[in-house]
C-alpha cells in the first residue's frame, strides 16, 4: 500500500463502488459495466497502486479486463509510463501498476498496447524495467527487434544484474557484453559459515553459558536442517538474547512436537513467540485449539496496521471444524472486504467448508474478484443460475483466465466435474 504521508490517503469505504474496485472485489468489476462512473475510479485505481502488499496481492487482470471491456482509450494509459514519478518517487507504484495492466492487455491483443509499451522501451527513462516485464510474458517475436533500440544503452544498465531469463538470454549470442554480464551474475546467496558442523555441535554452542555473537546464524542453520525437538529446550534462554526470526522459523518447522509448547506459549499475553505458536495451532491443532485461534483473530485485530496472517488462523479454524471454529464465519464477512486480497481465497474457502449455505453469495460474487485464488474457488463451488452460467462461460473463453479456473469452468458446465476441492 502506499504511505501518502501530505494527504493521509485512506481506502474509500468498503461498501462504495470505489472501496469495491480499490480492493479489487467482485462486486465492483459487476458493477462497473452499468455504472457511468466507472471508467474515471478504474483510472484512479491505475494511477494509485490500491494493493495492499503489491508484491502479492493481484489487480493486473482484474484492472486490464475492466480497461479491456469498457473500451477504455489504452493512449492515455500507456502514456502513464512517461508521466509516472521517477524513482525512488513513485510512492504510490503508478508506473509499475500500469506496467502491469499493460502487459495483461498486450497478451489480450488489445489493440494500440504493444506499440505503446515498444515506444516507451525505445524512448522511457525506465526503459530496462519495461523490457523485463514484457520479454517474460510476450512472445518473443513482438520484442526480439528492440535490441537495435536499446543496445546503446544497455552499458547504462551494467550495475543491475541481468539475469538468465528473456530478453538477455535470446540476445547473448549476438553480444558478447550481455553473455559476460549473465554468465557472471548470481542472485545473492546468504553466508553459511556454520554449514560443515554438525548439528550436534550447533546445538551444544548454543547451550554454552556465555552467549557469542553467532547464535542467530547457527539458528539460521538449524532452520535448514531437519526439524531438531532440542531447540524446545532452549527456547526461554535463546529468547533473552533476542534471536531474531531465525528461532520462532526453526520452532514452526517442529510441527506437532512443538504443539506442547505452543499452546504455553499461545496462552501467554505477549509472548515473543505468541505468533509462531499460533501458526503451529493452526496447523497441527485439534479442536482443543480452536478457541486459541479465535483469540489469534482478536490478537491480531489489536494490530490495526497489520492485515497479514489472518489466513492462517482462518484455515486452520477451517481444518479442525466444530462449533468454536464455526465461530469465526462472521468475522469472514469483515474479513472479506480487506484491500489484501492475497489471504482473500483462504477466507472464501473457510467460508465453505464451515457455512456452506451462507457462503453461497461470495461465491458468485467470487467470479469477479481479483484474485485468481477465488475465482477458481468460485467456478467450482458458486450456485449455478442464468447469471452464473453466464460468467462461468465468460471465464472460459478468457485468453487472460488462469488455466485451472478455465478448466474448473468447463468443469461445471458441461457438469463432469469430480467431487469438488476446496
Amino acid at each position: 500500500m502506499s504511505d501518502d504521508t501530505e494527504d493521509r490517503w485512506h481506502y474509500a469505504g468498503r461498501r462504495t463502488f470505489a472501496g469495491a474496485l480499490q480492493r479489487g472485489l467482485g462486486r465492483g468489476a459487476h458493477r462497473a459495466m452499468v455504472d457511468p462512473a466507472a471508467p474515471d475510479l478504474i483510472a484512479h485505481c491505475l494511477r494509485r497502486d490500491h494493493r495492499w502488499y503489491w508484491a502479492f496481492d493481484e489487480r493486473a487482470v482484474y484492472l486490464a479486463r475492466l480497461v479491456r471491456d469498457l473500451e477504455m482509450p489504452v493512449e492515455p494509459i500507456a502514456d502513464r509510463l512517461f508521466t509516472a514519478p521517477a524513482e525512488p518517487d513513485d510512492h504510490d507504484n503508478e508506473f509499475g501498476n500500469t506496467l502491469e495492466v499493460l502487459e495483461v492487455l498486450g497478451r489480450a491483443g488489445v489493440s494500440g498496447v504493444v506499440d505503446g509499451v515498444r515506444r516507451y522501451i525505445q524512448d522511457g527513462e525506465r526503459w530496462l524495467d519495461a523490457l523485463e516485464e514484457i520479454a517474460g510474458a510476450w512472445p518473443t517475436e513482438w520484442w526480439e527487434d528492440l535490441y537495435r533500440s536499446v543496445a546503446g544503452r544497455i552499458a547504462s544498465a551494467a550495475h543491475q544484474p541481468l539475469w538468465r531469463s528473456p530478453p538477455w538470454t535470446a540476445w547473448a549470442a549476438r553480444d558478447a557484453r550481455i553473455a559476460a554480464w549473465i554468465d557472471t551474475a548470481r542472485r545473492p546467496v546468504p553466508p553459511r559459515p556454520f554449514a560443515d558442523q554438525s548439528t550436534a555441535t550447533l546445538l551444544a554452542r548454543l547451550r554454552e553459558p556465555v552467549h557469542g555473537p553467532d547464535r542467530k546464524a547457527i539458528l539460521r542453520e538449524l532452520r535448514r536442517r531437519p526439524p531438531e525437538p532440542a531447540l524446545l529446550e532452549l527456547v526461554d534462554d535463546l529468547l533473552a538474547d533476542d534471536p531474531g526470526p531465525a528461532l520462532p522459523a526453526a520452532i514452526r518447522r517442529l510441527g506437532p512436537a512443538a504443539l506442547p509448547a505452543a499452546r504455553g506459549w499461545a496462552a501467554t499475553p505477549g509472548h515473543p513467540l505468541t505468533w509462531a505458536a499460533l501458526c503451529i495451532l493452526a496447523a497441527h491443532g485439534d479442536d482443543t485449539d480452536a478457541a486459541a485461534l479465535i483469540a489469534g483473530l482478536d490478537w491480531l485485530d489489536s494490530r490495526p496496521d497489520d492485515l497479514c496472517g489472518y489466513d492462517v488462523l482462518v484455515g486452520g479454524l477451517a481444518r479442525i471444524g466444530g462449533p468454536t471454529a464455526v465461530e469465526v464465519v462472521p468475522r469472514l464477512g469483515r474479513l472479506w472486504f480487506s484491500p489484501h486480497s492475497y489471504e482473500r481465497p483462504d477466507y472464501l474457502r473457510a467460508w465453505v467448508a464451515l457455512d456452506p449455505a451462507g457462503a453461497g453469495h461470495c461465491l458468485v460474487e467470487g467470479l469477479w474478484d481479483c484474485e485468481a485464488g477465488v475465482r477458481l474457488l468460485a467456478a467450482r463451488h458458486a450456485p449455478l443460475t442464468d447469471m452464473t452460467r453466464e460468467r462461468l462461460c465468460y471465464l472460459r473463453d478468457d485468453p487472460l483466465e488462469a488455466n485451472d479456473v478455465r478448466a474448473a469452468a468447463v468443469a461445471r458446465l458441461t457438469g463432469k466435474s469430480a467431487t469438488a476441492r476446496l
